[in-house]
């Protein structure tokens, strides 16, 4: 399994107006093949941990080359995106 972490750092004020944006556009990555699943983790200062999960980096990379990643980040590329943001990546292995 292939997983990224987004690490956004928002005032804690607007963390819930941030959630809500993922609210309503996770669902849309169901539509990409090796999609495994999304997760949003709050920290209590209001930082925010955007998970995503995929079969393989292959999958993933699918996903950050496509009109919808475009999308989601306000027309950013993945080039962009990424240097707008702490992305951390992961291989991954369920073990329960």
């Amino acid at each position: 399994m292939y997983i990224a972490i987004n690490t956004i750092e928002v005032p804690k004020e607007h963390s819930a107006r941030m959630l809500e944006g993922f609210r309503k556009h996770a669902p849309d990555l169901k539509q990409f093949a090796g999609f495994v699943g999304f997760e949003m983790w709050v920290e209590e200062s209001g930082k925010l941990l955007a998970v995503s999960k995929w079969e393989s980096r292959e999958h993933f990379e699918q996903y950050v080359h496509s009109d919808m990643f475009r999308a989601h980040h306000g027309g950013s590329t993945a080039q962009q995106a990424h240097g707008q943001a702490q992305v951390t990546y992961y291989e991954g292995e369920v073990m329960a």
